[in-house]
């Protein structure tokens, strides 16, 4: 760091206890990068000095910006808390109407946050970020330029010291942690009641239980580990990724569900670790994965909400909102572009006939998400009048025992008939009683 900057940072943090910060992070400069060829250095400088304006004239006196790797970060002086997002959002919604206005740079995508942070946390921050003050260094050779680009953000998945050819778009992840707690990631079957086809698999960790398997979250249920968590997290989006890699190269090709908890990604510096493994995926192929977020509190800032889900669209072909079983007033997702809303049949309502409480509860979220243009997705299916009365009901997706068992990795798109899944008869080891997906 250069000695004004360390003399602005050393001022700005002098005496504070917090620090009301703000971030702005651009998502897809490698993407531009590779459009722009060898206009690519003055259309970088202008997307810098753009924001930069845009920013300064939207500051206080002494508030203080710090252009950093892939954006910028500021420290307020005087706004804090719903203030201080509120500033950093008004920036954002202009620098947004001025990309769009930009043919050049109309492609371009950002997020934005504000928070507030410890000085010892700000520090760490900033010193991750890297801050730049002066020109960025020359643009490295084609093919250090080629490698770079293909496993830029996902340096993490291989072993430093086997780079991936130049040539070669994913890398393999390392070995497992030894620590994890899950047995393995798995891939779950998913049947599109409109195409009459397994035309997706939904990725997931498992852990066997007693006998049962439990998945997700559910594979560690007494320990409350935020790193363990984000673990899980970043684990299956690899696992997504390998699975279908391997399928794709076979010449063959079907959707991948990839789940991710809210709290993962609500903060934009670990969204940001989130997104650049989502990066590693060519943009012609990410038509091919869906996001589904999950464990969406009840209490999230509609803004940050929002913010969250269209900054994850240029990462998958659409996004699902996973909520409780029995929720159907879907009102503060109205405009966050969530294409599909799912929720889990609770285990007990999966057996016998089928209760008029649950058809109710599963027409209630059908016509909620159809008043948002939504489609639905229902997990752990394991009845069939239940799957019949879903179908009716306008449910497009679906998942569960009933549907296909686990496996190891994905299978090619299939035709599946309505009534060949009514009639197939479910393995007892392909039951499952401890089922969170």
């Amino acid at each position: 760091m250069q000695a004004e900057l360390k003399m602005k940072l050393k001022l700005a943090l002098a005496g504070r206890a917090d620090v009301e910060m703000g971030q702005f992070q651009f998502l897809n400069l490698a993407e531009l990068k590779a459009r722009a060829g060898d206009s690519w250095q003055p259309l970088r400088a202008k997307i810098y000095d753009v924001s930069a304006h845009f920013i300064e004239k939207r500051l206080d006196p002494d508030d203080v910006v710090f252009r950093c790797q892939g954006g910028f970060l500021i420290i307020f002086s005087q706004l804090t808390g719903d203030s201080a997002a509120v500033r950093v959002g008004e920036i954002l919604d202009e620098l947004s109407a001025f990309f769009l206005g930009d043919r050049a740079l109309n492609a371009l995508k950002m997020v934005a946050e504000s928070r507030t942070v410890s000085p010892e946390e700000f520090l760490d921050i900033i010193a991750r970020a890297q801050p730049q003050d002066l020109p960025v260094p020359p643009a490295p050779g084609p093919d250090q330029a080629g490698a770079a680009r293909d496993v830029a953000g996902w340096r993490e998945a291989g072993p430093e010291s086997s780079p991936a050819p130049a040539t070669r778009r994913w890398t393999e992840p390392g070995a497992r942690t030894p620590s994890i707690p899950w047995d393995e990631i798995v891939f779950k079957p998913c049947w599109d009641a409109r195409r009459n086809s397994v035309t997706h698999h939904l990725c997931v960790a498992r852990r066997i239980v007693n006998g049962w398997p439990a998945y997700g979250r559910d594979t560690f249920p007494a320990i409350n580990s935020r790193p363990l968590n984000r673990l899980l997290d970043h684990s299956v989006a690899k696992a997504a990724q390998r699975g279908f890699q391997r399928l794709h190269a076979e010449g063959a090709s079907c959707g991948i569900i990839i789940p991710v908890h809210y709290d993962t990604i609500s903060s934009l510096s670990e969204r940001m670790q989130y997104f650049a493994i989502l990066q590693a995926v060519p943009v012609p192929i990410r038509r091919h994965f869906l996001l589904r977020i999950d464990a969406i509190p009840d209490g999230a800032p509609v803004g940050q909400m929002h913010e969250l889900f269209r900054s994850m669209m240029p990462f998958g072909a659409q996004i699902i909102a996973r909520l409780p079983y029995g929720v159907s007033d879907l009102r503060r997702f109205d405009g966050c572009g969530v294409g599909a809303f799912g929720t889990e049949i609770p285990y007990r309502l999966g057996e016998g006939e089928v209760a008029t409480a649950t058809v109710q509860a599963v027409l209630g979220l059908v016509t909620a998400a159809q008043s948002l243009k939504a489609e639905t997705f229902l997990t752990q299916i394991e009845n069939a009048s239940l799957l019949g009365a879903s179908v009716s009901a306008g449910v497009r997706l679906f998942s569960g025992d009933l549907i296909g068992p686990d496996a190891d990795r994905p299978a090619p798109l299939r035709a599946l008939e309505f009534n060949e899944i009514v009639h197939r008869t479910i393995p007892p080891d392909d039951e499952a009683h401890i089922v969170r997906i």
